[in-house]
């Protein structure tokens, strides 16, 4: 199988991937605690360095990119400081920017974190949540529909943004799946209601349950969340990552399959869904079958976790993970 997997990942640079969701910077903050404030009980980080990322569905873009693949982004981002920083991060030969769009009435979404020794401390979001404009989705279904015939795959990745929502959302897979692409989506739970018509769900244990309803405590309930979410969204496939459970690929049929987690070290969590979402569509788009996807992006997590902060991970050491096992 090793060598199978091996051949996937060698043609992930044939791959072209679309990317739509709600893009944002990942502002990084990183120091040390060493005393408490006089004036609140709290810590007083001395900040030794700063580092700004591309966040959210830019972090994707980022992971399909550092895979070799070629990028197209469907987006917004607002006509300010962070909006250039962003288009600027995504300013790569492997990324087609031209579906961000920017908007005057709009402020791009900037996370921070504050990181002392290993551990968040505090996250601060700056971020207009609501609904966006008729012309605004018009513009994005336009360019979406230009380019439709030069990719094989899309992800769509909703961080509860407000840019995916219902009308846009089914408009959008709908005309996408009558041209045959392979749809991921990297879910938010207050829209299980309206996700209809994808290839491939991908919930983390907390969304699945949030999205179920059903509190996951073992595979018996497992299994009937997953049962659950297939009522609710009809997809092809469901892949719950489970953390350090590893993660778990059901199929309608009620057939299922588990792959245990890799990570020897874990150190950081954040944006693991990303490098999951990514990698399994990258290896769909290019011949491989829904399990050897996901075991290549089981491979990819390990590596992505093992890191401090949101990190892509590279073709060259994807191949060296698959080809130690």
């Amino acid at each position: 199988m090793n060598e199978n997997l091996l051949n996937i990942v060698k043609r992930f640079h044939k791959a072209r991937i679309l990317v739509i969701g709600d893009i944002m910077v990942d502002h990084f903050v990183y120091g040390t605690v060493d005393r408490i404030s006089p004036e609140a009980p709290v810590p007083v980080v001395q900040v030794e360095s700063e580092k700004l990322m591309p966040g959210g569905a830019a972090n994707v873009v980022n992971n399909v990119s550092k895979l070799g693949a070629k990028v197209y982004v469907a987006g917004v981002v607002g006509n300010d400081y962070n909006g250039n920083i962003l288009k600027r991060m995504v300013d790569k030969e492997t990324v087609n920017s031209e579906g961000i769009l920017t908007l005057d009435n709009f402020q791009t979404i900037i996370k921070t974190r504050v990181i002392a020794h290993n551990q968040q401390i505090v996250r601060f979001d700056k971020e207009n949540n609501g609904k966006f404009s008729g012309g605004v989705y018009k513009a994005l279904i336009s360019g979406i529909k230009k380019i439709a015939d030069d990719i094989d795959a899309v992800i769509i990745s909703d961080y509860g943004k407000g840019l995916i929502e219902k009308k846009f959302f089914s408009t959008v897979v709908n005309f996408l799946r009558e041209k045959g692409k392979f749809i991921s989506l990297d879910p938010k739970v207050e829209n299980f209601k309206f996700y209809k018509n994808i290839s491939i769900l991908t919930p983390n244990i907390n969304e699945a349950f949030g999205g179920s309803g059903i509190k996951i405590k073992d595979e018996k309930t497992l299994i009937k969340a997953s049962k659950m979410i297939f009522k609710k969204v009809k997809s092809d496939y469901l892949l719950i990552t489970r953390g350090e459970s590893g993660m778990s690929l059901f199929y309608p049929d009620n057939k299922f399959e588990h792959l245990k987690a890799r990570a020897k070290d874990v150190y950081d969590v954040t944006g693991a869904g990303d490098t999951v979402i990514s990698t399994l569509t990258v290896a769909k788009s290019v011949g491989a079958g829904i399990f050897e996807a996901c075991y290549i992006a089981n491979a990819a997590a390990s590596i992505a976790v093992s890191q401090l902060g949101t990190y892509a991970v590279g073709v060259e050491e994807l191949m060296k993970v698959l080809s130690e096992q």
